[in-house]
């Protein structure tokens, strides 16, 4: 049974086709149209159509530009919108890179990024008329243990950015250390899952270490 409801093949091929035509007339249009851009042009990633791949392939490695910033830029959400575009297209090297360099060791990257699951994942329940919400320090109106729950639901089923999803639960749970005490049940689910990843050979070096850090998090507050 479908999880959702179901296009038919004309009304998808309908709705792919105004998502594309959307997509390039906002590329156009400036500064001003660089949130519907990008948002449109991740959505277009899950066209799987034989049409779409020739122009979807040509739109996101035109976007490969804005994937040598380093650290937080008013570009950041453009290119993790990017990156995570290609990880679904079976292309993961951008997205790991962009971990590398425009998040890791960054506090204000970090933040906008745990920020952007929360809005993402409707975790963060206040509307945001532009990116400037992803660079605040107070939350943005979520809370951890949320934003916790809806990260490990999602961690198995991951569209090919398991390792975005690895990075997040990392930062979260080493920055928030307390989050197994609140959450004993979510905190078994995820010890499972990690050790799942850890077995398993789908994740990259960064994002084993990264799993074993929390996997240690979690076995230190069981004992």
């Amino acid at each position: 049974m479908a999880k959702a409801p179901l296009l038919g093949s004309q009304e998808r091929d309908a709705f792919f086709a105004h998502l594309w035509e959307t997509a390039e007339s906002a590329g156009g249009s400036g500064e001003g149209g660089a949130l519907l851009h990008r948002q449109t042009l991740y959505l277009t990633s899950y066209d799987r159509s034989p049409e779409a791949s020739a122009w979807r392939a040509q739109a996101l490695h035109a976007r490969r530009d804005v994937l040598a910033v380093r650290g937080w830029t008013p570009r950041w959400a453009e290119a993790r919108s990017t990156t995570t575009a290609l990880a679904r297209l079976g292309d993961p090297q951008p997205l790991l890179d962009f971990i590398e360099r425009s998040m890791a060791d960054d506090d204000t990257a970090e933040t906008a990024n745990l920020n952007y699951w929360a809005y993402w994942l409707g975790v963060s329940p206040l509307p945001q008329a532009n990116d400037g919400f992803m660079r605040s320090r107070e939350l943005a109106g979520w809370e951890p243990p949320s934003l916790l729950r809806s990260l490990v639901e999602g961690l198995h089923q991951a569209p090919g950015y398991v390792d975005l999803y690895v990075h997040s639960l990392w930062a979260l749970v080493t920055a928030h250390r307390w989050l197994p005490l609140v959450s004993p049940d979510l905190a078994v689910r995820l010890c499972e899952r990690t050790g799942a990843l850890l077995d398993g050979c789908r994740i990259s070096p960064r994002s084993r270490r990264e799993l074993s850090e929390v996997h240690y998090v979690l076995r230190d507050h069981r004992t």
